[in-house]
């Protein structure tokens, strides 16, 4: 997973691009509705196990199937503190079960804000 931010006026913009196989769990369609993946969810898991901050969602890529390069999303723009986070991507199904965040995590550095 690679992410970026951006600083503009002390706001920040999250962005993520991962990887995922559909032949694991496949996406959710009009003719699968269930063990499928529905969507994906972003989080800041810097606080620790157990403490996660939802970001934003991502779309799955329509057609999605077998393995899929270059999944993307882009958070609205967040405040965050200066300072190391850990962005996590989960896959939730339409029951909202997720799968573990700790299996798709970057480290990114939030720069202090400018004057």
């Amino acid at each position: 997973m690679r992410c970026t931010a951006q600083l503009p006026h002390g706001k920040h913009t999250v962005t993520v691009t991962f990887d995922y196989d559909f032949r694991l769990t496949p996406a959710c369609s009009a003719k699968v509705t269930q063990k499928c993946v529905q969507r994906f969810v972003v989080y800041d898991i810097s606080g620790g196990l157990g403490k996660r901050i939802r970001l934003f969602f991502v779309a799955v890529p329509d057609g999605a199937s077998g393995p899929v390069n270059g999944i993307g999303g882009r958070s609205p723009e967040l405040d965050f503190e200066s300072g190391k986070h850990l962005p996590a991507v989960t896959a939730q199904n339409p029951d909202g079960v997720e799968s573990d965040p700790y299996d798709s995590t970057t480290w990114i550095t939030i720069p202090m804000p400018r004057p």
